[in-house]
């Protein structure tokens, strides 16, 4: 299905660095269609998104989260790609290596009607911030659903095209949704598949938009809301 598919990356942005124009060019360099949503960024960054090669840049009048920006970036692809396609999201920050990207389109490609994850494994030099809020996290989630996923928080996620209709409707406009998603398809019965990728990280992640307290309660508020619905402990 790869060499038939299209092969689209969205790539949700907020105030991204010059890394956003080496993370399009790359993927353009092995035949992703790219689309970026500038999710509300200032001004002061319209040059960033103006400096890369992307195939549609798509703006926000505001800042409206990461799965809002996603949300958006699918149903342009829904509207303007005929089937087959494959989907991935990418991290506008260069946290993805295109090797890793690469290798979670084709899983995808190979497991139709499967959400494919690029999972990471965190070593030592992870930051404390991102290895504790996943172990935290991935604990929680496991004493009280049915999900399985070691890697609840990466956004280097693909599914090809038979899924995107469904990953539009799903409620959640910050990074709450991605965890409504692993649980949404987990409701349905939906396949979720790990690709192991490395960890990388720029910078001690400092250029992470993830707000520890903000948006860890939104994503924990999803877990316990649907809990009891999932459970089968």
């Amino acid at each position: 299905m790869l060499t038939e598919a299209t092969k689209i990356a969205v790539i949700p942005a907020y105030n991204p660095d010059s890394k956003l124009k080496g993370v399009v060019s790359s993927l353009k360099l092995y035949g992703y269609k790219v689309i970026v949503v500038n999710d509300g960024s200032g001004r002061e960054y319209e040059p960033f998104f103006e400096k890369t090669e992307a195939d549609k840049i798509i703006a926000h009048a505001e800042n409206l989260g990461k799965g809002s920006a996603i949300k958006t970036g699918l149903n342009y692809v829904r509207e303007n790609f005929a089937e087959p396609y494959v989907v991935v999201t990418v991290d506008a920050d260069g946290q993805h290596e295109t090797g890793n990207v690469l290798n979670v389109t084709r899983a995808a490609a190979e497991n139709p009607g499967t959400l494919v994850i690029g999972s990471r494994r965190l070593g030592k030099d992870a930051p404390f911030r991102s290895k504790s809020g996943n172990f935290i996290t991935r604990k929680v989630l496991h004493a009280l659903t049915p999900v399985t996923v070691y890697d609840t928080q990466s956004g280097l996620r693909a599914f090809d095209s038979t899924l995107t209709d469904l990953m539009c409707e799903i409620k959640g406009e910050r990074y709450e949704y991605e965890m409504q998603v692993l649980i949404e398809l987990t409701k349905r019965g939906i396949p979720i598949k790990e690709v192991c990728i490395n960890a990388l990280y720029i910078g001690k992640n400092t250029t992470s938009h993830f707000r520890t307290w903000y948006d860890a309660q939104r994503i924990y508020r999803v877990i316990f809301k649907n809990a009891g619905k999932l459970s089968n402990k």
